[in-house]
């Protein structure tokens, strides 16, 4: 009943909270372009390879990977940030947006060679974060990758640390629990572990995980 209740309240966040920003996060493409380009070649897979974005927002990451040449499905529940995702459509890339749950994915075991969420964990709480990270894992082939870009911890890096009270100042509720914990809590109760990892300035960090 608490995640039944967990999960309505989650969506009922992101219709309202997403909807209203849709537009404004759809600018942060011209700010973290670097770091979208960053994270779709650190996942080091020769293309085509069929991709799940996760919790795509206005699919940037998405983008990325589908310029690389990779067949790409970005999910998200917001339809206002999945309108800001359809117009990065072109007729030369393998790329589509649908509405989905991430807690849901509606795709069959083992269906994709990679899975990949963005700057989407620190927004959600931690049970919710948990069943996206078992759905991506169980879409996700066996051997296949999964690869997660975030906030980083500030006892990873100094820049980190520099940045927390301005990154406070901005997010939501659900940022600092998030870093507290550290992600790597989240890792350890679905039996994962980190395969390689980077940043990116130091206050992202960019992880990959074998599945």
């Amino acid at each position: 009943m608490k995640n039944n209740n967990l999960v309505k309240q989650h969506k009922y966040y992101n219709n309202e909270f997403f909807a209203k920003w849709a537009k404004l996060y759809d600018l942060e493409k011209y700010i973290l372009f670097p770091l979208r380009k960053k994270a779709a070649r650190f996942l080091d897979l020769k293309p085509p390879k069929k991709i799940v974005d996760v919790a795509t927002g206005t699919g940037a990451q998405a983008f990325e990977f589908a310029k690389i040449g990779h067949d790409v499905i970005g999910i998200d529940l917001s339809p206002e940030m999945l309108n800001q995702a359809k117009k990065k459509i072109k007729s030369n890339l393998k790329l589509k947006f649908l509405p989905a749950d991430g807690i849901k994915l509606p795709f069959k075991n083992n269906s994709f060679d990679a899975s990949t969420i963005s700057l989407g964990l620190h927004d959600m709480p931690y049970e919710i974060g948990l069943l996206v990270l078992k759905e991506m894992k169980r879409v996700s082939k066996k051997g296949g990758l999964i690869l997660i870009i975030d906030y980083n911890e500030p006892k990873k890096h100094f820049v980190a640390r520099l940045t927390q009270p301005l990154i406070l100042l901005y997010e939501t509720s659900m940022y600092k629990p998030f870093i507290n914990r550290g992600i790597e809590t989240l890792l350890k109760e679905i039996d994962l572990k980190i395969y390689r990892e980077t940043n990116f300035l130091g206050i992202f960090q960019i992880l990959l995980l074998k599945n």
